[in-house]
């Protein structure tokens, strides 16, 4: 499978690794900094690559600006950088596309578990909430940082609250959101969902990244299982 990445920071390094592995084949990376011998400086030489899928590892604003372009070339993409989809005239757009090119979007579950089921009960599902805890150090100062809803806060928080937007599409509702600095050593995440079907409860603790606290490992890891699964045919 061939695989271009945007994007060359720490997510971007780590899934290259990956890719190389794994079995497979890196078509192009694309970033402005950074050194790879796949490495391409202008997105219409990424583009112009010959490729299965892209791997987007890099913004908010790299998925609003090259989504469209890397679908439209008939292309399939992986975001990580979700909080993207908070806008919901976007997110209407890139939905369009993809029915029009026959197309996929995958969006990675990042820093957080239990997408499967609140998707399932996404018609049933009358209250969700996000509690995020980060080390306030990040923040200068202890206390809540943000109390509002999802819409807002990944565009507020776009390093350190995308799983709230993946939370929101997921749920198909904009999801209530807490970011709280304390004193802790890991992300945490803490999901609370309620509906006819049952209430649902999940507290995820994730170590960031050595070479950059605001992003969780598992969120680089959630990457690797999508291709996984693309890869295998056996999808979990």
């Amino acid at each position: 499978m061939l695989v271009g990445l945007i994007g060359y920071g720490a997510a971007g390094k780590f899934l290259a690794k990956w890719l190389e592995e794994n079995g497979f084949e890196i078509a192009a990376i694309y970033d402005l900094k950074g050194e790879h011998e796949k490495m391409v400086r202008s997105f219409d030489e990424f583009l112009q690559r010959k490729m299965n899928i892209v791997v987007e590892a890099a913004s908010q604003q790299a998925v609003k600006e090259y989504a469209e372009r890397i679908l439209n070339a008939g292309i399939d993409l992986i975001v990580l950088s979700t909080g993207a989809f908070a806008d919901k005239e976007f997110l209407e757009k890139i939905k369009k596309i993809c029915k029009e090119k026959n197309r996929r979007v995958y969006l990675a579950s990042g820093a957080i578990g239990g997408l499967d089921a609140i998707y399932s009960a996404l018609d049933h599902v009358e209250e969700i909430t996000l509690t995020t805890r980060k080390n306030w150090r990040q923040f200068g100062k202890k206390g809540v940082i943000f109390d509002g809803f999802a819409s807002e806060a990944a565009r507020k928080f776009p390093k350190n609250l995308n799983v709230s937007a993946t939370l929101s599409v997921a749920a198909n509702k904009d999801v209530k959101v807490r970011l709280i600095a304390d004193d802790v050593e890991e992300n945490v995440h803490e999901i609370h969902a309620r509906g006819n079907f049952g209430e649902l409860e999940i507290r995820v603790k994730n170590r960031p990244m050595v070479d950059n606290p605001r992003t969780s490992f598992l969120a680089a890891l959630s990457v690797t299982r999508i291709l996984r699964n693309l890869k295998e045919g056996l999808v979990i």
